[in-house]
């Protein structure tokens, strides 16, 4: 089964995609991930045939300045905002539409040599057509997503209202409809590209994901654990949730000298990485990690992932990596400080240990609140709100109560249990298999 995968984001948007096609491979199938381009040396490590897609608007959106202080100030009501807002967006849509050509250029090569499934990684956002392809193809297509937000349920409001509040059931219902009832972002090009590129006729509900070409359903694949993201009761029987989907940590690394020394120099850090989309500046970041470090009485390793923490000279005890495999670090520390993106708080969730979450935007956030909820982090501090003394207090007292701890390590068995990806593949396996049938319940 040529299984081809479509994944949009920064790394811990798109490492679960690849967990998923090297267990696909693994299998005895032959999977395809089609990426941004940065992605295409991991995909090459695990083993799995990689298809890159422009990275231009990725690298757009999380170095921009006014794009990254619009994205800290999600949910806020400050004065004087209203400006920045607007100009951040219009910018945005500017390069989005610049570049929208080209991103369905890659989308659509990415399909030449066939598929017999497609699986595509569901946003809101116009990132991911590949469900155009799949009709290309004759192929059946299956949605795959990290989020609990996309599937309409009472239970999971649509991913713009703000995870920290509580809102009525009948508003979380209904918050679906904009996304439902909306022109999509780029529809014209999308079905300029669809005829003239792909050669499709024009049909009924050809840009609802959730919709086969016959009208039927398009089976949904939660890549999540039910324990930390308990199914909504209100979910159909063509969604299916299976557990996070993780690389498995690499047998053949070694630290670096300089990173091996520090661990064994001391009590166990705790790590700090703030991700890929920058909230304050990169610098002024910097310092107040060190400074809040220094607060707490604790040593730290801080990752500079792509740019959003800087250190420039760093003190005794704090040692500032480019990367290290989350896997292999992470069961080193005492506790995982971060931006609460969906990779690094599940990685975090695997190996048992403590978070404290830093969320810049909206979605960090949901990840923030259900590491929360789920006992194995506080509450979540978000990055407009940091400072020393605030990030020192969150980081004694993630490592002071016992509790947390524990609920961590309990979790992370039941977690690493799941077996994810695997499961994955069998629904995957049985979905190809009735292709036909591909609305009835698979249980």
């Amino acid at each position: 089964m040529r299984t081809l995968i479509y994944a949009w984001g920064s790394r811990g948007d798109v490492q679960p995609y690849l967990a998923l096609a090297r267990a696909l491979n693994r299998a005895g199938h032959d999977a395809v991930l089609a990426g941004p381009e940065r992605f295409a040396g991991l995909a090459q490590e695990h083993g799995v045939e990689f298809h890159p897609r422009d990275q231009g608007l990725l690298d757009f959106y999380v170095q921009d300045e006014d794009i990254s202080e619009w994205l800290r100030d999600q949910g806020a009501v400050r004065r004087g905002k209203m400006a920045l807002r607007k100009r951040a967006l219009n910018k945005l849509a500017g390069e989005f539409f610049r570049r929208f050509p080209r991103m369905l250029a890659d989308i659509s090569s990415a399909g030449e040599r066939g598929a017999d499934l497609v699986v595509q990684s569901y946003e809101e956002l116009p990132f991911e057509q590949g469900h155009h392809v799949a009709e290309k193809l004759g192929a059946p297509v299956v949605l795959a997503t990290l989020f609990p937000n996309y599937v309409p349920s009472a239970h999971y409001p649509a991913k713009f209202l703000p995870a920290d509040r509580t809102f009525p059931r009948v508003l979380r219902r209904l918050s679906h409809l904009p996304g439902a009832l909306l022109p999509p972002i780029g529809k014209a090009g999308v079905d300029a590209w669809r005829s003239d590129v792909l050669g499709l006729p024009a049909r009924r509900n050809q840009h609802d994901r959730l919709r086969r070409p016959d009208g039927g359903r398009v089976p949904v694949l939660h890549g999540f654990s039910p324990h930390l993201v308990p199914p909504a009761p209100d979910w159909p029987a063509w969604v299916f949730t299976t557990g996070f989907w993780f690389l498995p940590p690499r047998a053949d690394y070694s630290p670096p000298a300089e990173l091996a020394a520090f661990l064994d120099g001391g009590e166990p850090p705790v790590c700090v990485t703030l991700g890929t989309v920058r909230g304050m500046d990169p610098v002024e970041a910097g310092r107040l990690v060190v400074e809040a470090v220094r607060l707490a009485g604790v040593r730290a390793v801080v990752v500079r992932a792509s740019g959003s923490l800087e250190v420039a000279d760093p003190p005794p005890g704090v040692l500032v990596v480019d990367d290290v495999p989350y896997p292999w670090l992470f069961p080193r520390t005492a506790a995982v400080v971060s931006a609460a993106g969906v990779g690094t708080v599940n990685e975090a969730l695997r190996v048992g240990v403590p978070q404290v979450t830093c969320p810049v935007h909206n979605e960090q956030l949901m990840w923030a609140v259900l590491a929360r909820d789920a006992g194995v982090a506080g509450e979540p501090l978000r990055n407009r709100d940091l400072t020393p003394a605030r990030l020192a207090d969150a980081i004694r007292a993630v490592l002071a109560d016992r509790s947390t701890g524990d609920r961590a390590r309990a979790l992370a068995r039941v977690v690493d249990a799941e077996r994810g990806a695997e499961n994955a593949v069998e629904l995957l396996e049985r979905l190809h298999a009735r292709r036909d049938k591909l609305t009835a319940p698979v249980r």
